[in-house]
């Protein structure tokens, strides 16, 4: 047996302008089904001929009609369409694995609310990466993440597609022994003389200025307690250790932690916005939009 014939280069697009002619019967009508132009289409049939190396069509006065050079392409591309089309929809079936970088104490429902989103849109196998808010926008522009959760205000949000995830009061954390654990609410001259345990600013250094220029407009100036490892025993300790030490955190953020409590304050606490984000120009653009319930939540 002799080596097989060589195939001509066709472009896919081509080809679908030829399987269109044929449907239509004129290319007027394939024209206008397309939505291009009837002379490019005309060219573009012309030079499917000239490489296919046969007339595939006889010119009528009322429309175009099959030769059996071109009954014979046109079954064998509807074949290759039809399994390129399920090929795609097989590839796209196939879950594709997506870096999500989380900034610290995002709370459980904000980051199931991400998942639901991202997943939502097409099949993903999400995989979370501790990444500070500062640093996440390089890691979305880089590749090095698909996905993030990061806090607002950010500096550096060049270049990213961002939405809102979250936006709620921050109120007050204390130890269930603590002398203002009797309080139901608290403004903020009862936080007169406490200390606020804190994250190290670098971390999300829009999101700590803000927080601070709102507590001081208040005219509370806390001392800082740093707390730098992450580590929620740590945290817990710090609060139940010291009668003058209580953490900003929203409802939805504090511990599940019999031993402690969390407090509403006012008037005009500030705020933790979190957002989503990805690269706007990436493969992961844009963000998916998907219906929420009556209640906001997925």
């Amino acid at each position: 047996m002799g080596p097989p014939e060589e195939i001509p280069e066709l472009e896919l697009r081509a080809l679908r302008y030829f399987a269109a002619v044929a449907e239509a019967g004129t290319v007027t009508e394939a024209a206008r089904r397309l939505r291009i132009a009837q002379p490019s289409l005309s060219q573009q049939i012309k030079q499917l001929e000239r490489r296919v190396g046969a007339p595939l069509f006889r010119r009528l006065p009322r429309g175009m009609e099959l030769t059996e050079a071109g009954r014979l392409l046109l079954t064998g591309v509807r074949r290759a369409l039809d399994a390129l089309g399920s090929s795609v929809a097989a590839a796209r079936a196939v879950p594709v694995t997506a870096a999500l970088g989380v900034c610290r104490g995002v709370p459980g429902e904000v980051l199931r609310r991400a998942e639901w989103i991202l997943t939502g849109a097409r099949p993903l196998r999400l995989v979370h990466e501790q990444a500070d808010s500062a640093r996440q926008g390089e890691l979305l522009r880089t590749g090095a993440l698909a996905y993030g959760i990061l806090r607002a205000p950010v500096d550096d949000t060049a270049g990213l597609d961002l939405r809102t995830l979250a936006d709620e009061p921050l109120g007050v954390l204390l130890g269930h022994r603590h002398p203002l654990a009797g309080h139901t609410e608290l403004t903020w001259d009862d936080l007169a003389g406490q200390r606020l345990l804190w994250f190290p600013g670098r971390r999300a250094p829009g999101y700590a200025s803000a927080v601070r220029e709102r507590l001081a407009r208040h005219g509370w100036h806390p001392g800082l307690l740093v707390e730098d490892t992450g580590s929620h025993g740590l945290f817990r300790h710090a609060l139940l250790g010291h009668d003058d030490v209580v953490a900003l955190r929203t409802r939805a953020g504090a511990a599940t932690d019999t031993d402690l409590l969390w407090r509403p304050v006012g008037p005009e606490p500030p705020r933790e916005r979190l957002l989503l984000a990805t690269a706007a120009r990436g493969p992961w653009a844009p963000l998916p939009e998907r219906e929420e319930t009556v209640d906001g939540r997925p």
